[in-house]
């Protein structure tokens, strides 16, 4: 192969206040032929912000697109994708607030989103969705109240949703399409599956939805890209200083790829596709 391929990154998080932010993480990225990365928002409390303030969501949903400006403005073109994770939601049951009070503050957070979108300083909601880890069956309740409402929301404004679901393959994707289905979604491929396990890429794709598959999951792609070429990579990169091995860097996919490509489990071909034309076609951005 005789040139650097094109490395899209479809979610991944910096973190201005306490990683190395996205200035370091965009050159980084395009030293390594990286064009492309989608930055969603992390959780209030990686920057130091109160979880159930909503003027603390307004400042992280500002850190976030001011993060993907300054990684355009490093050559690499980039999107913001704002929302509140679930774990938000936890985290305000376990501090005594009522499900009720719960659910109305993560609409109002959905609603501050929707302003920045509709200002084209974003581009989508996210991550939103349901806990991977086990609760009880009234907070699965409200996370899927919540999912609703994001996709009714990103439906009228034509934006992605990046959805952090449990990675149980068939099951969680058809919990989704039901929810479509009731919303009447009608570009399902909008709708992200973050952190797609290799279970989900099939009934994903078969069902119209953009499985985003976490490239440093070494086993795990490889199944996943036999499902389907029709997806997205990230690298799932959390820019914390603490955690320097719990994801793949951004700068570290084009190594993956290579070898991806050395292996034969993908050719040029694939890769164009999987990091350009997908990205293209999800963000309204042109690689050249």
């Amino acid at each position: 192969m005789g040139r650097t391929p094109p490395i899209a990154d479809n979610h991944g998080h910096v973190n201005p206040v306490k990683g190395l932010g996205p200035r370091e993480v965009a050159r980084r990225f395009r030293r390594t032929g990286g064009w492309f990365m989608g930055v969603v928002a992390l959780l209030t409390w990686d920057l130091d912000l109160r979880p159930g303030d909503l003027n603390d969501v307004d400042r992280l949903y500002r850190l976030t697109i001011e993060s993907a400006r300054v990684i355009q403005g490093e050559g690499v073109r980039s999107v913001a994708i704002i929302g509140l994770h679930p774990a938000e939601c936890v985290r305000l049951i376990e501090a005594g607030w009522g499900l009720d009070k719960v659910r109305g503050y993560m609409v109002k957070a959905i609603d501050l989103a929707a302003q920045y979108i509709k200002r084209g300083e974003a581009v989508g909601i996210g991550e939103v969705g349901r806990p991977h880890w086990d609760v009880g069956s009234d907070v699965i309740k409200l996370c899927n109240e919540v999912i609703e409402y994001a996709l009714t929301v990103a439906k009228d404004l034509g934006a992605v949703v990046h959805l952090h679901l449990e990675r149980t393959g068939e099951t969680t994707v058809k919990s989704i399409v039901e929810i479509m289905n009731k919303v009447g979604v009608r570009d399902r491929g909008k709708v992200i599956l973050h952190h797609a396990s290799p279970g989900m890429v099939k009934p994903g794709v078969e069902n119209g939805l953009t499985p985003s598959v976490p490239i440093g999951r070494h086993g795990e792609f490889e199944e996943a890209i036999r499902q389907s070429r029709l997806i997205v990579v990230e690298s799932d990169y959390i820019d914390d200083p603490r955690r320097p091995g719990a994801v793949i860097p951004p700068w570290r996919i084009l190594s993956r790829v290579n070898q991806l490509l050395q292996l034969g489990v993908v050719n040029e071909d694939d890769i164009t596709s999987i990091m350009v034309d997908r990205i293209e076609e999800l963000y309204g951005v042109k690689y050249s």
